[in-house]
C-alpha cells in the first residue's frame, strides 16, 4: 500500500517533518515485519502560496486553503503545523472526513474548543498524534529506564529562549504566550514523568527585560502531582541563548537531562551514569506517526501492534489545560 500524506502549514516545524518525510519517500518505511511501505506527499497548503510551492516536492498539489485541501484530496493522513490561533477547523474537518492527524502543539488556545475537537476526534475514531517531541527523546527514554520503580520526589526544569522572529508569537491572543506555546514541552514532560497535576502556584514578571511582547517575559511555576512529587518550571523568553535543562531527584537517584545537547548524567544507587546521543527525536516522532497510521489502516485498531503514539489528542488537551492554568497562576501575581 501507499501512505498518502498532506500538510497544512509549511513554516519552520513543517520543514523538519517534511525532511523526515522526504527521507522516507526516498528509502521507504519499514513496518514491524520489516515490510517496506511506500509513502507519498500528496498536497501542501499554506496561506503563503510561494511557501507552499517551495515545500511541495514530489509533484504535490498546492493549496492556499487547508480546508480545501481536506475536502479535495484523497489522503490517509494530514499534518497540521499552523500557529496556535489557527487550530480547530482543520482538525475537526479531518475528523469529519476520517483522515488521521498529526498536530503540532499547542492544540488550541481555548480549552473548551480543544475539548470539543477532542470529542469529535474520538467520535470519528481517527488516529490523532500531537507533537510533544520530548516523549521521543532518547534521554527521556533513558531516564524512564533508570527511574523505573523509583518514587520521584522533585523535578526542577529551566526553559530559557530568545524571542522568535515570527510576529504572531509576540501576541498572547495569537500564540498563547511562552508558557502555552514554548514551555508547553516542559509542562508536558513533567506530566509524562511525574503524573497528573493537582495544584499550581505561579509568579511572573511584566515585560521586565523585553518589550516586544504583550505577556510575561519570565515565569516561575510550582506544580503538585498526584504521585506526591512536587516540580518547578522556570521560563523566560529574554535569554540570548537557548537552555532546556531538567533535574530529577528520585529514590536513590539524581538525574540531569540537557535537551539542548541531548545528554543525561547523574547517579543511581551510588553509581555514576552518563548518556549522550545525537538525538533524532523529530524523525523518530514523525516516523512513529506514519507507522501508526499504516498499522491502523491495515487493522483498523488503535491498539494494534506497532502503534507508538505517546501523546494523543486527548492527552495533549490535558497539557493545554495545565499550561493555561499555569499562565493564569503566573499572571495573578500582577493583579
Amino acid at each position: 500500500m501507499t501512505l498518502s500524506v498532506g500538510f497544512i502549514g509549511a513554516g519552520g516545524i513543517a520543514s523538519v517533518h517534511l525532511e523526515t518525510l522526504d527521507s522516507v519517500i526516498d528509502s521507504g518505511l519499514k513496518n514491524h515485519n520489516e515490510d517496506t511501505i511506500d509513502v507519498e506527499l500528496t498536497a501542501v497548503a499554506d496561506i503563503n502560496e510561494s511557501r507552499a510551492r517551495k515545500a511541495a516536492s514530489h509533484d504535490a498539489a498546492i493549496y492556499t486553503d487547508g480546508l480545501e485541501l481536506l475536502k479535495s484530496e484523497s489522503i490517509d493522513a494530514v499534518v497540521v503545523t499552523v500557529p496556535p490561533f489557527a487550530h480547530g477547523d482543520y482538525e475537526r474537518t479531518a475528523a469529519k472526513y476520517g483522515i488521521d492527524l498529526f498536530v503540532e502543539k499547542p492544540v488550541d488556545l481555548s480549552i473548551d474548543t480543544a475539548r470539543e475537537t477532542a470529542r469529535q476526534i474520538e467520535e470519528s475514531n481517527i488516529l490523532a498524534q500531537v507533537g510533544y517531541v520530548c516523549r521521543y527523546g532518547r534521554i527521556t527514554e533513558r531516564a524512564l529506564e533508570l527511574l523505573d520503580g523509583r518514587q520521584i520526589g522533585h523535578i526542577d526544569s529551566t526553559y530559557w529562549a530568545p524571542i522568535p522572529e515570527t510576529s504572531w508569537w509576540r501576541e498572547q491572543a495569537r500564540s498563547g504566550g511562552q508558557i502555552v506555546e514554548q514551555s508547553t514541552h516542559v509542562y508536558d514532560l513533567h506530566r509524562y514523568l511525574a503524573g497528573e497535576v493537582t495544584d499550581v502556584i505561579g509568579i511572573g514578571t511584566d515585560q521586565l527585560l523585553v518589550d516586544e511582547i504583550d505577556f510575561q517575559d519570565a515565569t516561575s511555576v510550582t506544580l503538585n502531582h498526584e504521585s506526591g512529587a512536587v516540580s518547578h518550571i522556570s521560563s523566560t523568553c529574554s535569554s540570548p541563548t537557548f537552555r532546556f535543562e531538567v533535574r530529577i531527584a528520585a529514590e536513590d537517584a539524581y538525574l540531569e537531562l540537557d535537551y539542548a545537547d541531548h545528554s543525561l548524567s547523574g547517579t543511581v544507587d551510588g553509581q555514576a551514569v552518563q548518556f549522550e546521543t545525537d538525538d533524532d527525536w523529530y524523525s523518530r516522532e514523525f516516523k512513529a506517526f506514519m507507522h501508526a497510521v499504516t498499522e491502523r489502516n491495515r487493522t483498523r485498531s488503535a491498539t494494534s501492534k506497532g502503534v507508538d503514539v505517546r501523546s494523543d489528542f486527548e492527552d495533549a488537551v490535558k497539557t493545554l489545560d495545565l499550561t493555561l492554568t499555569a499562565r493564569d497562576a503566573a499572571e495573578s501575581s500582577l493583579r
